[in-house]
C-alpha cells in the first residue's frame, strides 16, 4: 500500500517537474545582437557615400529603431530623406521630412528639414503651359525659411529660388498672353502681360511684355498707348531686339535687328531652363 502511495507521488512529482521545465524554456529570451552604433552609422553613411542608397537606407532606418534615444536617430531620417530627394522620390522625402519636423521640433537641423522640403516642392515644377500648385508651394515654403530664418545659410539661396519661381510665374501669364493673342482674344491678354508688368517687372519677361502691348494697342488703333508702351521699353531696354521690333510698328521704319548682348546670356539661359515655348 505505502509503496502505491509513493508511486503516485513520484507521478505527480515528475509531472510537476516536466511541466516546470516547459515553462522554463517558454521564458527563455533570446538575446538579439545588436550592431555597435559607432559601427552601424559609419557603415550606413559609407554605403551613402559609394552610391549605395538601398542599403544605406535600411542601415539608416537600423539606427532610428535600434538607438533611437540618441542624437543619430534624427541624423538618420534627415539623411534617409536626403536620399530620397536625391534619388527623385520627393513623395517619399517629403513623408520622410515631415515625420522628422512631429518627432523632433526642437532639433538643431529643424531649418534644414525646412529647406529640403521647399527643394523637393521646388524639383516639381511643371513647365509653364501645366499647373503651377507646386510653384505656389514652393514659393511659399522658400518664404517661410526667409521669414523665419533669416540669418541661416538657406536665406540667401532660397532668395535666388523665389527669383527663379517669379520667372515662372512670368512665363505662365506670358504663355497664356500668347495663347490668347493667337486667338484674337486681346482682352484676356492684355490682363496677363498687366499682369507681368505690375507683378513681374525685375524677370525676363518684362522687355516683350511690353512689345506685345505695343502689339494690341496698335492693331486695335489705340496708337497713343502703342507709342507709351514703346517709349517705356526704349527708355529702359533700348538696346534689345524687343524694342527695335516696337520702333517699327510705331515709326513705320525699320530699325535693323542685333543679337542680345552677352549681358543677356543669363537670363536665355534661365529661359532655356524654365523651357517656355
Amino acid at each position: 500500500m505505502f509503496r502505491k502511495f509513493l508511486n503516485i507521488i513520484l507521478i505527480i512529482f515528475s509531472l510537476i517537474l516536466a511541466l516546470s521545465c516547459s515553462a522554463n524554456k517558454k521564458k527563455t529570451i533570446e538575446i538579439k545582437e545588436v550592431t555597435p552604433l559607432d559601427k552601424l552609422y559609419k557603415s550606413a553613411y559609407e554605403n551613402f557615400e559609394n552610391g549605395n542608397y538601398k542599403l544605406a537606407d535600411e542601415l539608416f532606418k537600423k539606427v532610428e529603431k535600434d538607438y533611437s534615444y540618441t542624437i543619430w536617430a534624427p541624423k538618420s531620417l534627415l539623411m534617409r530623406s536626403y536620399l530620397y530627394y536625391d534619388s527623385s522620390e520627393y513623395i517619399a522625402a517629403l513623408t520622410s521630412l515631415q515625420k522628422f519636423k512631429k518627432r523632433y521640433p526642437g532639433n538643431e537641423n529643424f531649418v534644414y528639414a525646412e529647406y529640403l522640403i521647399a527643394l523637393c516642392l521646388f524639383e516639381q515644377i511643371n513647365f509653364a503651359s501645366l499647373s503651377q500648385e507646386n510653384t505656389e508651394l514652393s514659393l511659399k515654403q522658400f518664404e517661410k525659411i526667409i521669414k523665419n530664418y533669416p540669418n541661416s545659410k538657406y536665406a540667401s539661396d532660397s532668395k535666388f529660388k523665389i527669383d527663379l519661381i517669379n520667372e515662372q510665374f512670368a512665363a505662365k501669364e506670358m504663355y497664356l498672353a500668347r495663347y490668347y493673342m493667337k486667338r484674337q482674344k486681346l482682352l484676356p491678354a492684355m490682363y496677363r502681360l498687366n499682369n507681368i508688368l505690375n507683378n513681374y517687372q525685375t524677370t525676363i519677361f518684362i522687355e516683350e511684355a511690353l512689345h506685345r502691348l505695343v502689339e494690341i494697342n496698335y492693331y486695335v488703333g489705340n496708337v497713343e498707348s502703342a507709342k507709351k508702351y514703346a517709349s517705356i521699353l526704349g527708355y529702359n531696354y533700348n538696346d534689345s531686339d524687343w524694342y527695335k521690333k516696337s520702333y517699327n510698328i510705331v515709326e513705320g521704319t525699320n530699325l535693323p535687328l542685333e543679337k542680345q548682348k552677352t549681358k543677356k546670356n543669363f537670363k536665355e539661359a534661365i529661359k532655356k531652363l524654365i523651357n517656355l515655348k
